[in-house]
């Protein structure tokens, strides 16, 4: 993750989990609070709506602590893990990874958030099948959203989009072959070309909605073009 951008601004303290400091920003609160409320009808549905709390906090969290147990598996140490804006990132505290490293470390995220999907869809489809439950209870609703944001998470990370996993695991892939900086530099180029394919897939699929996916991509294509104008202008850029 771009290091400058994803440590900026206010955080809380959370505590640690086997050494590995957990950081809150207001801003992620702000975001779960918005998934609770944009579907909120009244008060018929505010428990099913308050599910989108938990599941966003646990399912970021234990995504970025895959991240951090790869980095220390692999001799850095613990990591301060930071839960903001779109979602989190996990610092290692010192070290040059390989690229074999950095691909390990990347991809040991969207790991640990298949796993959950996948957990989630045994439990929703056992719920179901055992218990004659349905996804209109709470609990039922509670596995059937686990399941599904954590499949979206993970498909979307995967995408050659940087910083995303998926972008940072295709640097490290060019990196073995070439010097960081032009692999970084082939990456953006790449990710600005998924980005523009991501954004016309949304249009066509929302019918010219979707404003919050646009909104994301945007962000993301900002942050992308920040990092290219910092990269030719000889700057040494520092990620997760």
């Amino acid at each position: 993750m771009f290091l400058r951008q994803a440590t900026a601004g206010k955080t809380w303290n959370l505590g640690t989990f086997r050494g590995h400091e957990i950081m809150i920003s207001p801003i992620f609160l702000v975001l779960i609070a918005l998934f609770v409320f944009i579907g909120l009808r009244g008060p018929d549905n505010f428990l099913h709506q308050l599910m989108w709390a938990p599941v966003l906090f646990f399912s970021v969290l234990l995504h970025e602590l895959g991240h951090a147990a790869a980095s220390k598996r692999f001799g850095f140490g613990p990591s301060k893990i930071i839960l903001h804006g779109l979602g989190g990132v996990a610092i290692s505290r010192g070290g040059h990874r390989t690229p074999k490293q950095g691909i390990v470390v990347a991809l040991a995220g969207p790991a640990v958030t298949l796993a959950i999907a996948l957990t989630a869809l045994a439990l929703f489809v056992g719920y179901v099948q055992v218990f004659d439950g349905s996804r209109a209870s709470v609990l039922g609703f509670f596995l059937f959203l686990t399941m599904l944001a954590n499949f979206f998470w993970f498909v979307f990370n995967m995408l050659p989009i940087f910083p995303m996993d998926g972008g940072q695991a295709l640097m490290n892939f060019l990196r073995r072959k070439r010097p960081q900086q032009t692999a970084l530099i082939t990456t953006i180029k790449i990710s600005m070309g998924a980005l523009i394919a991501a954004g016309l897939l949304t249009l066509v699929v929302f019918q010219g909605g979707g404003f919050f996916v646009l909104l994301i991509l945007g962000l993301l294509a900002y942050q992308n073009w920040q990092i290219l104008d910092q990269v030719k202008q000889g700057r040494q850029i520092r990620f997760s």
